[in-house]
């Protein structure tokens, strides 16, 4: 066992840096798949390696830093590895992340500042260490490729630091790049799916606004597109929007961006022919390998990066087809259009199309509908808890609640054609219609919750309400042939999911409390009876009385 232990303290500056890498290879190739899927077990590896990155890069340049065996000599780091000098560099290159996932969480996009602080000090370490090499007898054709690594691996870490300061950046979000995207001209989306991508980014700054909190005009009422254009349309705007907010596309469209990356891939092709005509005589087998798996496959990330990200991004295609660079605008579209799990095939959504969905039946431990696995375990650990006597069980288990309690429901033609048919209904034709007369008394309710001020209050409210009327409403079609009820039920269950598991986003759209909506889910039952009109008929009046006093 001990000499088990003196072989992993003798190679364990190896394995990290190779786990390092394996670790960018691995987020480069699945960076993008979560914005296809809503698999938990997915987007927790995804998000496992997106902060074991950061770690492993960060402890390998530290114990790169605290050795002066990397150039001095005198014990087991330089006995073993020699080369090792040249791998802090590419410890700053991994620091640096990868295109298809810089950011996991829109929160992370706010962390710029400190992700800035974190450069400064490791290209610190990383200078430290490649300074105390120059002491050693390395000949120059090998300190050389060092140089070009550092300036690619300090690019490559600014870089990440931008596009985070640009994604974050919602004051100044909607004017990002401005200039080039409104050149863009539209298309009718009769022109099939180039119609329906040209619409999309012609949309994007308008779109980007409401991060902002700017409210633009669109040119085009979408209304008037019937709902599989509509949401075809929106099926791609939503990946514009993904890629503008967790990846560097925002950054790589800018002249500085598209200079920069230049330059660190011509450094790294430089490192790699460097190190290639050097002398590596009396250099270990394995640490020239690894050195040269870094390099090349560095490289191979630098390269296939810019095919997936730049020459075969929507805005590249359309910007050559607005300049009239035909030949190079069909490379960059059959590019596009099949460059696998980063590419926008026609025939695939380029998104989840699902709505997650929480329940005010789940939040209280009610809910007769428990399917998935994660909401059996929910269920035991309410039991647990309620064992061992915790008070506020259902406040204090709200963190839990909404992550095992969540499921995901599929975005049907039967929601996108309703939400169509009533916001048109709603637009030109006013109310009316069977359920608008069955639900005349709770216009008062409506009322008080919109005129509230406050989007997690109106949306727990309104959650609340539509689980009173809908108690007794089965799952069929009304006048039109809608199934309302159904589509009504997934939107509100979709609301309350947006504003327990997502509160920045749905602050987006309208001021958000600092309370959050268990607060709500608690206060509103013992408060909502009383807002009922007098005129309520009976059993409707017992009906929602028992619904809300059951909680």
């Amino acid at each position: 066992m001990g000499s088990f232990w003196q072989l992993i303290n003798a190679w364990e500056i190896q394995l990290l840096v190779l786990l390092s890498f394996i670790l960018q290879v691995f987020l480069f190739f699945t960076g993008s798949l979560r914005r296809r899927s809503t698999n938990a077990l997915l987007r927790g590896t995804i998000w496992l390696a997106y902060l074991g990155a950061d770690v492993v890069a960060i402890y390998a340049l530290g114990i790169l830093s605290r050795n002066d065996s990397v150039a001095m000599g005198g014990n087991e780091l330089t006995t073993y590895h020699p080369l090792a000098f040249l791998w802090a560099p590419f410890l700053l290159i991994h620091l640096g992340g990868q295109d298809t996932i810089t950011a996991f969480a829109i929160e992370d996009n706010n962390l710029w500042l400190r992700h800035m602080l974190n450069m400064v000090v490791q290209v610190t370490l990383a200078l430290y260490v490649f300074w105390r090499s120059t002491s050693s007898k390395h000949s120059a054709w090998l300190l050389a490729p060092g140089i070009f690594l550092f300036v690619a691996g300090i690019i490559k870490y600014g870089e990440r630091t931008m596009a985070l300061l640009m994604n974050g950046n919602l004051n100044s979000f909607g004017e990002s790049g401005s200039s080039s995207e409104r050149s863009i001209p539209f298309k009718s989306l009769n022109e099939g799916y180039d119609g329906y991508i040209c619409g999309a980014l012609h949309l994007s700054p308008s779109m980007r606004g409401l991060f902002a909190g700017r409210w633009s005009a669109i040119e085009f009422d979408m209304v008037e597109l019937d709902h599989v254009k509509l949401f075809k349309l929106l099926d791609i705007e939503l990946c514009v929007m993904y890629s503008d907010l967790y990846t560097k596309a925002i950054l790589l469209r800018t002249m500085g961006g598209i200079v920069l990356r230049l330059i660190s891939q011509v450094s790294i092709i430089i490192a790699l022919v460097l190190f290639a005509v050097s002398g590596k005589a009396g250099y270990g087998t394995a640490d020239v390998v690894i050195t040269y798996t870094l390099l090349i496959g560095g490289l191979f990330l630098e390269v296939s990066a810019v095919l997936t990200t730049v020459v075969a991004s929507p805005w590249t295609w359309a910007w050559l087809q607005h300049r009239g660079s035909h030949r190079l605008a069909r490379i960059s579209r059959y590019l596009l259009l099949s460059c696998g799990c980063f590419g926008w095939q026609e025939t695939r959504p380029l998104w989840s199309n699902a709505m997650g969905q929480y329940r005010f039946l789940s939040y209280r431990g009610d809910d007769a509908a428990v399917e998935s696995l994660s909401q059996r375990v929910m269920s035991k650990v309410r039991k647990v808890a309620g064992f061992f006597g915790i008070g506020e069980t259902r406040m204090k288990l709200f963190w839990v609640s909404k992550i095992l309690d969540t499921t995901y429901e599929a975005l049907d033609d039967k929601i996108t054609e309703c939400l169509v048919t009533e916001i048109r209904r709603i637009q030109g034709q006013g109310e009316g219609g069977t359920y608008s007369r069955k639900w005349r008394y709770i216009g008062p309710l409506v009322e008080h919750a919109t005129t509230f001020g406050d989007f997690t209050y109106m949306v727990s409210m309104l959650h609340l309400l539509t689980e009173c009327c809908l108690k007794e409403t089965p799952n069929t079609g009304g006048d039109d042939g809608v199934d309302l009820p159904y589509t009504c039920r997934k939107l509100s269950n979709y609301m309350l999911y947006l504003v327990a598991a997502h509160p920045e986003s749905a602050s987006l759209l309208l001021e958000v409390s600092a309370e959050r909506p268990d607060f709500w889910l608690e206060l509103l039952p013992l408060q909502l009876f009383r807002f009922l009109p007098e005129e309520m008929e009976l059993n409707m009046r017992e009906n929602y009385k028992e619904t809300l006093e059951r909680s």
